[in-house]
């Protein structure tokens, strides 16, 4: 029996529109009312996440990738990217006259702070190579593709960095599994009775060592590969397809054929 669901953001809960169904919610609700918890885990900042889990109703946050994780408001797992490594990969942006933002806790800095992205919340504030001498919970750093690839190389044994097209995103070592285990154990729940749901290549950790792993349909194939089984895409209400499926006696839904 699952007792926990852990529900990515961007490209799963969230169309491809940036925007969280009513619907989705009025399921994720009916299944915490059956006694089914809820966690959001992603790659974005508390702040970035805070607002899907007001609408959702839960207080369970996976947050950095893994790297900082809390249950109402209480931090149960806290990772970090070496200082000397941050600001390793952030002077080099700067000397490849490139933006990086810098991510603690709380609390982003920029050489060049983006203005109005969602996912970057909390929003950056202006500071120099200085403020980045300390331990990291994320770095953005906007580089081309081949700084991205050495950059990438030079993060990969202290950190979990990952290409995002435009972007290289550096997280704490480990994966959102990291941080996931740490939040069911303090619960007493097991990996066996955990769901998880996601699209990325950040996901595949937590797909494969949950006891349930679901690929959204907009998943590359490398990501569905690891997965349990494959939902529909986040256009065509792929997490609460997936949810009916998994707890049809909760929800009293028709299944997934």
């Amino acid at each position: 029996m699952y007792r926990i669901v852990f529900l990515d953001i961007d490209g799963t809960i969230l169309d491809s529109k940036e925007e969280l169904s009513l619907e989705l919610v009025q399921t994720v609700k009916k299944l915490q009312q059956k006694g089914i918890l809820v966690g959001l885990a992603t790659g974005r900042s508390y702040d970035g996440a805070k607002k899907y889990g007001e609408q959702l109703g839960t207080s369970i946050f996976v947050t950095y990738n893994g790297g900082f994780s809390l249950i109402n408001g209480e931090i149960i797992h806290d990772g970090k990217i070496p200082a000397s490594l941050a600001y390793q990969l952030c002077v080099t942006a700067e000397e490849l006259g490139s933006a990086y933002i810098h991510f603690s806790y709380r609390e982003s800095r920029s050489n060049r702070p983006p203005k109005g992205i969602e996912y970057l919340l909390p929003e950056a504030k202006l500071s120099d190579l200085n403020d980045t001498n300390r331990d990291a919970h994320r770095l953005v750093l906007y580089v081309n593709q081949e700084q991205r690839a050495i950059l990438q190389e030079t993060a990969k044994d202290a950190a979990a960095p990952f290409d995002e097209g435009d972007r290289l995103e550096v997280f704490p070592k480990g994966s959102k599994w990291t941080g996931i285990l740490p939040v069911i154990t303090h619960l007493g729940i097991s990996p066996e009775e955990v769901v998880t749901i996601g699209n990325g290549v950040n996901d595949i950790g937590m797909l494969e060592a949950a006891g349930l792993g679901i690929a959204m349909g907009n998943a590359p194939d490398c990501v569905k590969e690891k997965a349990n089984y494959v939902t529909q895409d986040n256009d065509h209400a792929g997490v609460i397809v997936a949810l009916n499926k998994v707890f049809s006696t909760q929800l009293q839904t028709i299944s997934m054929v």
